[in-house]
């Protein structure tokens, strides 16, 4: 058998469902999982559960914020459904991530679909400037404007606009804040954002992505995510190899074997599906992890910031290099 390149371990937990934000010690158990698998996973996807039909779990943006001083070694890559959600706000939540975290943020771009949507549509109300509900198009066309704007809003500071200059008691230099300036066919963001650049720059995007699924979003991203049988029909669409592939598995997947296909077919990464319980988390660190990398399936986790584990180019503000 030919030896693959070890893959990237991380891990994905389903936020959604009442279990996850309503019990009266969800400090500690949200506290032991992340402990649990800091320095184990090198990164943790929180996949925010908005509009669920069993009940809404807590805000995975909010709750990564929380988690981060807890665990200061695992990437922490935080769901927010950006066709519901202000992309302003999002920006903004990422942004603080990052600072938080020292430079391990990442998004997950979200796209709710169907019933789901329809249901989330129905608990916050018609907002000006959002798509309806069944518009298919003009909902993907939404979300990849408000990946746009994120983005935009996290170059809007440049990396030394901070200055602290107790002498002409200034805290920032204005002339290194921007205004981004977005007209899209929805909506319209000025900026520049209310929070300093992030340390990474640009925290990480991900975007899952199945056949069916329009291209845009999943081709914008740094990080694709989908399930190990689409990995070859992703990469022959345009724009595909510039994302980085993470397969992610659930728990009727072969695991070895599931990983040696999954390195085979192209992807860079792998996420393991966890239900979320502190003590499934304990038998993954102690059990599955140690086994895939005695096999050489998974990296050691790494440190430093998330873009450079995955190994992502640096990102200068776009309006620096234009000032």
């Amino acid at each position: 058998m030919n030896p693959i390149e070890p893959l990237i371990l991380g891990v994905t937990v389903d936020l959604g469902g009442r279990a996850h934000g309503l019990a009266t010690n969800w400090r500690q158990r949200w506290a032991r999982l992340i402990t649990t698998l800091d320095g184990v996973a090198g990164f943790a996807v929180l996949e925010d559960g908005f509009g669920r039909p069993d009940g809404d779990g807590p805000d995975a943006t909010l709750l990564a914020n929380w988690l981060a001083p807890l665990a200061p070694r695992i990437g922490l890559i935080a769901g927010a459904a950006l066709n519901l959600a202000e992309p302003f706000h999002v920006s903004t939540a990422i942004a603080t991530l990052d600072h938080v975290s020292e430079g391990r943020a990442g998004l997950l771009v979200q796209r709710l679909r169907s019933e789901r949507n329809a249901a989330a549509f129905a608990a916050i109300g018609r907002l000006n400037g959002f798509p309806d509900a069944g518009s298919e198009k003009a909902l993907d066309r939404d979300l990849a404007d408000a990946i746009d704007v994120v983005r935009r809003l996290w170059d809007s500071w440049e990396d030394d606009a901070v200055i602290r200059d107790t002498r002409t008691q200034r805290y920032l230099d204005g002339g290194k804040l921007h205004y981004v300036d977005f007209a899209g066919e929805a909506f319209k963001v000025l900026g520049p954002s209310i929070t300093p650049r992030p340390p990474q720059g640009q925290p990480v995007v991900a975007a899952r992505w199945a056949p069916g699924d329009d291209d845009t979003t999943a081709v914008q991203a740094d990080l694709t995510v989908l399930g190990i049988a689409h990995i070859a029909a992703f990469r022959e669409r345009p724009g595909a190899k510039q994302t980085l592939i993470v397969a992610e598995l659930g728990e009727s997947d072969t695991l070895f074997a599931a990983l040696r296909r999954a390195a085979a077919a192209g992807a860079r990464a792998v996420s393991l599906t966890l239900s979320g319980a502190p003590e499934e988390a304990e038998a993954f660190a102690t059990h599955t992890a140690p086994a895939l990398r005695a096999a050489g399936l998974v990296r050691p986790a790494a440190g430093g910031s998330l873009r450079r584990r995955f190994g992502l180019p640096a990102t200068p503000s776009r309006y620096a290099s234009a000032a």
